[in-house]
């Protein structure tokens, strides 16, 4: 979810009643260095809390003094440590779904979070680096023992996964692994039935949710309160859909600045119009717009022109068929 979890998008999921908050991942090296970049990654609102910094490296030395420097500036709620990203710069440089390979490091990383942070940790896992060699067992199991306090698990390997179905039996194997820890389950979580079967099935404690929440922030309303709706749920009228699309323009503005906003919301506003009558010829336009005001001016115009309660056809009940993409997860 790189470039999609920014502070802007988070505040507006908290308001829907989405859980825990993660942030994007951030460098350890780029912690350790008093990177900029790294550190505006950490920032966030006080409203978004319960939130996890999420960090990402290859040696538990980084990690420990990653996670003091962020334990010091920012004082999240939790670090939490991303061993599951198949991307290609985070694998070959021995990050992210790398750590698969080696479920004793991962341990250790855990071990020197908990060190450099007081915090507590949680860690972010695959069904195992290549396809049919699982090792998430082991890593949650090597997690635990070192002290972590939550364990997420992706039901996809790093390698060979592009286009591949999540295999949710591998969340499953870890809620056994380490029944004394909460164990989040990922993949392929498209409709509130998805997010039920996939607790009914692994036994994990709670979903995360990556896809299907993009340009769809109001979808952790009906599971505030921790449970699923029994019923078909409308989604907001376009026009109530209008009105998010502006506050998260004035959230990005406030936070970025107005060049950069216009620029980031464009993969939003791509993902709210989805479905929507002329939507097509509407993100054409917010493509090649780079003007805050003349944005905020093309959805009211688009407005102007729409009967603001009709509501996109096939997203009632919230059933997407999604093109996969390994890295969104």
């Amino acid at each position: 979810m790189a470039g999609v979890t920014d502070s802007p998008y988070r505040r507006i999921a908290r308001r829907f009643g989405a859980g825990l908050l993660y942030s994007e991942c951030v460098s350890a090296e780029g912690l350790r260095r008093r990177g900029k970049a790294s550190f505006d990654y950490c920032s966030f609102e006080e409203d978004e809390r319960p939130i996890a910094l999420q960090l990402f490296g290859s040696k538990p030395e980084q990690i420990e003094e990653a996670a003091s420097v962020v334990a010091e500036l920012f004082r999240p709620d939790m670090i939490d440590l991303n061993c599951g990203c198949p991307v290609k710069k985070f694998v070959t440089r021995g990050c992210g779904g790398a750590l698969m390979q080696d479920p004793d490091l991962i341990g250790q990383m855990v071990t020197a979070a908990k060190i450099g942070s007081g915090l507590p940790v949680s860690v972010k896992l695959r069904a195992g680096y290549w396809p049919g060699v699982e090792t998430a067992p082991l890593a949650a199991q090597s997690a635990a023992a070192a002290g972590a306090s939550l364990i997420a698990v992706h039901g996809r390997f790093v390698r060979k996964a592009k286009g591949t179905k999540a295999e949710w039996e591998h969340i499953a194997r870890v809620r056994e692994s380490v029944p004394q820890l909460p164990v989040i389950g990922n993949g392929d979580i498209f409709s509130y039935d998805d997010a039920r079967r996939m607790i009914r099935d692994t036994g994990c404690d709670r979903v995360m949710i990556a896809r299907w929440a993009q340009g769809r922030p109001w979808i952790f309303e009906p599971m505030r309160d921790g449970g699923f709706p029994s019923g078909p749920v409308s989604p907001p009228t376009i026009a109530e859909m209008v009105e998010l699309i502006l506050e998260q323009y004035r959230l990005m503005a406030e936070r970025f600045g107005e060049k950069l906003a216009v620029l980031r919301m464009r993969k939003h506003v791509g993902w709210f119009t989805h479905g929507w009558p002329g939507g097509s010829h509407l993100r054409s336009e917010i493509m090649t717009i780079s003007s805050l005001p003349r944005a905020i001016e093309r959805l009211h115009a688009y407005l102007n022109n729409l009967d603001t309660n009709f509501a996109p056809e096939g997203e009632r009940v919230f059933s997407l068929a999604l093109e996969d993409d390994e890295e969104a997860d």
